[in-house]
Order: structure tokens, then C-alpha cells, then sequence
């Protein structure tokens, strides 16, 4: 998988909310793991809220991002 198919790519909470969308990919340069990923939280047309996750809150990677966390939107 290619980086820019990560990018804009829909990020489910463990309660099947859906979040938002990965921002920014965050690698170990000497690994290539994955550190973290920054996701636009999905508060409205205006909001430029951030949530930064993890890798060991990230569930699984598909077609989509699973947490396996619960992300409080009303922060």
C-alpha cells in the first residue's frame, strides 16, 4: 500500500463511529513502521480539529483505519 493511499482514508473508532480522515502518516525512518497517524476529526465544514493515534491503538488497515479505541468527539 502506497502512502497516498492512506491519505483521506476513513477512520473508524471501536464503536463504529466514523471520525474523519487520515491527515498525516508518521514513519520510523529506520523501520518504515508506522509510528503514528493524525486524523481531521469530522466536527463540521469550519472545524480544524486533530486527533493524533497511536500504532498500537490502530486495529486494523484496509479499505479503512479501525481503532481499536474509543475517540471522544465531543472534546
Amino acid at each position: 500500500m502506497d502512502m497516498k493511499d492512506f491519505l483521506d482514508m476513513e477512520v473508524i473508532d471501536k464503536e463504529g463511529q466514523s471520525i474523519g480522515k487520515v491527515d498525516t502518516v508518521k514513519f520510523n525512518e529506520d523501520t518504515g513502521t508506522i509510528n503514528e497517524i493524525v486524523i481531521k476529526l469530522d466536527k463540521g465544514i469550519f472545524s480544524r480539529a486533530k486527533e493524533i493515534i497511536t500504532f498500537n491503538e490502530i486495529k486494523n488497515i484496509k479499505d479503512v483505519v479501525l481503532l481499536n479505541i474509543r475517540v471522544d468527539m465531543d472534546k
